[in-house]
């Protein structure tokens, strides 16, 4: 099985268009909305103030969810709805019409692949076959230090998430979800909307890409118990490594 290829050119692509500032046109003014009792203040602050504050009340939730979905410049699309508790996380990643759910719990990557992705990442049909019939309904253990999964896992990444590419700007004020929030323009090429809540915590609510149609993904269930981020029973395990050698 040709794990050095695993779809990792189009997952990274994916990854990075994910992790590039995501976002729609602001104004570039940033007009601070009235002051509310629940009012967090961060309207008047300096676009990388705002965004570091976002940063570290993320970081302090403990967990939170992001979903959505992505269209990269190659045509590549993805789609992830993960789960994080911590440094641990759950969730699903898909690519080009495959699908992987993934879990990191205590430093441990696991995955569970559909049929779909081994047929388009073994060395045959037959060995995506076997390896199929192999896994079941089981997840495969990834090795410590595995190479082949990094972007796939590190699409989850705060500070590469949060980060922008080039200098920020205030834009436009917007309800998302009911959420007053504040956009941060990124001022690269390739651009991006992030929208941070103005009215409690600073949370980053909406990563908007630059064109509408690339996508966007958003936060939410901040502080939520997710009693499904926790590593399967050992019965339900397979090893990566052993898995190929068969």
């Amino acid at each position: 099985m040709r794990t050095g290829t695993i779809r990792r050119g189009a997952i990274a692509l994916a990854a990075a268009a994910l992790l590039t500032g995501c976002g729609g046109s602001g104004n570039g003014g940033g007009e601070p909305e009235s002051t509310g009792p629940t009012h967090n203040g961060v309207s008047g602050l300096a676009p990388n103030e705002i965004l570091q504050r976002s940063t570290t009340a993320l970081k302090n939730a403990k967990s939170y969810r992001i979903k959505g979905n992505i269209n990269t410049d190659d045509g590549t699309k993805m789609g992830l709805d993960l789960r994080l508790v911590g440094s641990d996380l759950g969730g699903l990643l898909s690519v080009d019409g495959t699908s992987v759910e993934m879990l990191s719990v205590g430093g441990q990557q696991y995955i569970r692949p559909d049929a779909k992705f081994w047929q388009q990442n073994a060395d045959s049909p037959d060995a995506a076959e076997n390896i199929v019939k192999l896994m079941g309904d089981k997840w495969a253990k990834v090795p410590s230090g595995n190479k082949d999964f990094a972007d796939m896992f590190g699409v989850a990444s705060v500070d590469k998430l949060l980060k922008p590419d080039g200098s920020l700007t205030k834009g436009e004020t917007q309800d998302i979800d009911g959420v007053k929030t504040i956009g941060l323009v990124d001022g690269s090429a390739k651009g991006g909307t992030i929208y941070i809540a103005t009215t409690g915590e600073p949370y980053p609510i909406r990563l908007q890409s630059k064109d509408a149609t690339e996508g966007q993904i958003t936060f939410s269930d901040f502080g939520a118990t997710f009693d499904d981020v926790q590593a399967p029973p050992e019965a339900q395990v397979v090893d990566l490594e052993k898995l190929k050698r068969k």
